[in-house]
């Protein structure tokens, strides 16, 4: 199934379950009805303007930021532009309700309002609209409304109005592009009805437009015999996922016409443009790649995503610390916690979609101010999608420490990972300045993830090369390791975990343990002279010269820490034997390697697991003595 008619599918599932028009209150984005759209107070945007129960006018204010408005539209006012714009039926700018503004205008608002007012039935409907009417018509209702919202003493110059604030000074406001939202008080007994809440008037206005339509044909995307439209919603401002070049040589040749190129029905085209507005307005099912580029995702059985699966972000993510205290990291570590559930850090919320479902991913690119590119567009299983889950956690995760102190498997995030790959290291972030850079690796992530494909190869060689220049990181070292600890653990047919291997003889992992050695003397003999650790070592300033010379290096380090060893064998004896035994031991490995002329070849990326989980056999034995 392509991407719009799965779109369209969706949305009809909406209609049938009920998620079409539900307004759930406390800003919750809405599947709007076919015909409608609506808009987000922002404090002076939107007029509210309340009627009594006979029509009569009760009271304007300007509605609170963030309450959203929704109001009927029709395929030349959703897509208005030019010198002429087309008025919305009911809810618009309050220069279309002002003649001294534009008198065409002005008459085609009352034209058009006047027609679905005679198409109503008699009713509530018609009632709510003959009276908004009746109060729109009058001479004096602008200054009604002005009256109520700046007081008496005002000026007014067609629509911009001069006024007095608390503080009595004066102000200017232009009115123009304000909207006015209507309601009507104790419309239903008690109950106040807006042109947002009143779901029996979008109704009427759906029929109204259908009873209207013309120009019939074959939808492409439907295939069903629909009004054929060639003017489309704007998603992300005016830019359009469907549209046409202007430019005749883009179908001249293969069409007599643009519109040729491809039919769509205008039911069909509000159905797939209301689909991808509630998705990318929906927190659980958008996300923003940075730059112009969001991915959404949905289920073919949790349209709305309740279970808050997020490939980008892995659940778990926000319940861990970056815990700078790597000596703390490593004593903590129980070598048999896992994280086995399929999937389970990308969910979220409550697994409310079934194995048999199906899952759709997209992402969508505004590549100009008219423009949006569908860059991504998979479906699958979601038991495929599962299996595919559990294989980026299987392979890309490392343990790390929550905020209650236990040990579990970390995923790292996409922007871990390309922020470890690509950023600077700053006062307080690894940042990336180019956001167009940083969303194209969001993409191949995401599409490696979903394809079932190994982390592209290009990220696999930033990560071996930044691990060894520790210098370049002295604020976030800690995340550049876990991440490229999580990513790097079983590439190349190799396969490392925390557990040092004693056994273990290749050279860069051996060449790891010992640098671990060499600074584990320095840092102890810190913690004895002064009570800290947290001076840097000679093992982290010659960090990348000992990655790229380990043989040469080895020899300067050797000689760097005698003096340490001196006073550990004095002050920490017991200290001292447990890191001269790993070192002789290491030194055994590597004697059979001296002769081979590869020895002092830079080292590759394993010796950072070498380093680590000497490091961590040392805080681990060193606890498991004291508790003893």
């Amino acid at each position: 199934m392509d991407f719009f008619t799965s779109l369209l599918r969706a949305y009809e599932n909406a209609e049938e379950i009920g998620l079409v028009d539900q307004q759930k209150g406390n800003n919750e984005p809405i599947l709007l009805p076919i015909y409608h759209t609506s808009l987000k107070s922002d404090g002076k945007n939107i007029i509210s303007v309340k009627l009594d129960r006979d029509g009569r006018f009760y009271k304007a204010e300007f509605m609170a930021s963030d309450q959203t408005i929704i109001f009927p539209v029709t395929a030349d006012s959703s897509a208005r532009s030019g010198s002429n714009p087309a008025p919305h039926p009911l809810v618009d700018k309050l220069s279309y309700y002002v003649s001294e503004v534009s008198q065409s205008q002005y008459d085609q608002f009352h034209k058009q309002l006047a027609n679905w007012i005679d198409y109503c039935e008699e009713g509530e409907v018609k009632d709510f609209l003959t009276r908004i009417r009746h109060f729109i018509s009058q001479p004096d209702f602008l200054s009604s409304i002005l009256k109520s919202l700046f007081g008496e003493n005002y000026k007014r110059d067609v629509l911009k109005v001069t006024y007095l604030d608390a503080t009595d000074k004066e102000k200017t406001v232009d009115l123009s592009s304000c909207f006015l939202e209507f309601s009507i008080e104790h419309f239903h007994g008690f109950k106040t009805e807006s042109v947002t809440t009143f779901k029996d008037l979008h109704r009427s206005f759906i029929s109204y437009t259908t009873a209207n339509q013309d120009n019939f044909g074959s939808c492409n995307i439907s295939g069903r015999r629909e009004p054929i439209t060639n003017k489309h919603r704007g998603l992300m401002g005016n830019a359009k996922i469907i549209s046409v070049s202007n430019k005749g040589e883009a179908y001249k040749g293969r069409f007599k016409e643009r519109e040729d190129v491809f039919s769509v029905g205008y039911e069909t085209s509000e159905k797939i443009h209301l689909m991808i507005k509630y998705l990318l307005e929906n927190k659980n099912s958008s996300t923003w790649l940075g730059s112009s580029q969001y991915l959404i995702n949905w289920f073919s059985d949790d349209l709305t995503n309740e279970s808050q699966l997020d490939i980008v972000k892995p659940a778990f993510d926000d319940l861990f610390e970056d815990d700078e205290d790597e000596e703390e990291n490593l004593v903590s570590l129980k070598p048999n916690e896992e994280n086995k559930q399929i999937g389970s850090s990308f969910i979220k919320g409550q697994k409310l979609f079934g194995n048999e479902a199906t899952y759709y991913v997209a992402i969508l690119n505004k590549t100009s101010n008219g423009r949006i590119a569908l860059k991504y567009f998979r479906q699958l299983q979601v038991s495929q999608l599962l299996n595919n889950l559990e294989k980026w956690q299987e392979h890309y995760s490392w343990k790390a420490r929550n905020k209650s102190g236990e040990y579990k498997l970390k995923t790292p995030t996409f922007n871990d990972i390309i922020s470890v790959a690509y950023g600077v290291d700053r006062e307080r972030y690894l940042e990336l300045d180019n956001d167009s850079f940083r969303s194209d690796q969001y993409q191949q992530l995401v599409t490696a993830l979903i394809d079932g494909r190994p982390l592209p190869s290009s990220i696999v060689k930033k990560l071996e090369a930044n691990i060894k220049q520790r210098q370049k990181y002295p604020k976030h070292w800690h995340q550049v390791q876990q991440v490229s600890l999580a990513v790097l653990h079983k590439q190349h047919r190799r396969e490392f975990t925390p557990m040092l291997d004693h056994e273990e003889t290749d050279r860069s992992y051996l060449f790891g343990r010992l640098l671990a050695i060499y600074e584990l003397i320095e840092a102890q003999w810190y913690a004895l002279d002064s009570g800290s650790q947290e001076r840097i070592t000679n093992a982290e300033r010659y960090w990348t010269a000992y990655t790229g010379q380990p043989a040469k290096m080895m020899n300067h380090l050797e000689n760097k820490v005698k003096p340490y060893e001196e006073v550990l064998k004095l002050n920490r004896p017991g200290i001292w034997h447990k890191l001269e035994k790993e070192r002789a031991e290491i030194i055994q490995l590597l004697t059979p390697l001296f002769t081979n002329k590869e020895f002092a070849q830079p080292l590759d990326y394993k010796f950072i697991f070498g380093y680590y989980a000497e490091k961590k056999f040392y805080y681990a034995k060193q606890v498991k003595e004291s508790e003893e």
